[in-house]
């Protein structure tokens, strides 16, 4: 992402009925531009009038913009913008990680088709995601490595979206409304750390033995009552797994066991 910083010269000759593009104008720069904030702020959050009011009161303005001739930019950041359309994301050949967050996707879903193949992280966080199935694209992503889909809607993952992403290490999908533990994630070879905390997990599937790579697992505030012997049993693996604020019966052999090996942030 571009950031220009520029000293600001008060309103005059910029009427507020130039919006977005006065902005541009004003601090320099080409109306193709598309401004994401100025001085931390989203601009697409405020009106014209905001903007006028924040560069006259500031000596100083930082603007971050991007612009399809940007093709160097490999990490971009949308907050609380209104604006759905994200083609021009094609231009971005050396996008490595894309953050989006507060953009209400729920209607419409999230379209990245478009995207660079080399991305490797993408979050998508807080921005009203019913099921997977609405990231657009998702499965082309064959260099993914790290996937946040924290504080959406999700209750469940498409396992044929999942499975490509053969390169993914990294799943946080924490604050969701997921009941069951995805057992999809069950067959992703690469999986070493798997976040599902703040969900509605009652029970650990006998499949999880099959992730040899997990080496984190974080399971708070789910509804476990019952922590599988083979936890600690059959994934040697493991170095940190996370159960704080469940329902788990303190006094089982297994937990006796995960106490013993985990002694932090466990809960019991």
């Amino acid at each position: 992402v571009a950031v220009l910083s520029t000293q600001s010269t008060g309103s005059s000759g910029i009427n507020a009925e130039y919006g977005e593009k006065g902005i541009a104008k004003k601090l320099g720069m080409k109306e193709h531009d598309q401004i994401l904030e100025i001085n931390g702020k989203c601009v697409r959050d405020w009106t014209s009038e905001d903007l006028l009011a924040e560069l006259t009161e500031c000596t100083s303005a930082t603007v971050v913009t991007i612009t399809v001739k940007d093709r160097a930019v490999t990490d971009l950041f949308l907050m609380a913008t209104r604006e759905h359309d994200l083609g021009y994301l094609w231009a971005l050949r050396k996008l490595v990680k894309l953050s989006i967050c507060n953009i209400d996707f729920s209607a419409e879903g999230l379209d990245i088709s478009t995207i660079t193949t080399l991305l490797q992280e993408l979050i998508v966080t807080n921005c009203s995601l019913k099921c997977i199935t609405q990231i657009n694209g998702l499965g082309r992503l064959k260099s993914l490595k790290r996937l946040i889909l924290t504080h959406n809607s999700l209750t469940d993952l498409d396992e044929r979206t999942m499975l490509k992403l053969k390169e993914l290490t990294d799943l946080q999908l924490g604050y969701n409304l997921i009941r069951s533990f995805p057992n999809v994630v069950t067959k992703m070879e690469k999986l070493e750390e798997l976040s599902l905390i703040h969900n509605q997990i009652s029970v650990l599937p006998d499949e999880v033995v099959q992730m040899r790579s997990l080496e984190k697992l974080h399971l708070d505030n789910n509804v476990l009552t019952e922590l599988p012997e083979y936890v600690t049993l059959q994934l040697p693996q493991l170095r940190a797994l996370t159960l704080e604020n469940n329902k788990l019966k303190h006094n089982t052999r297994s937990t006796q066991q995960t106490r013993s090996k985990f002694y932090y942030k466990i809960g019991l």
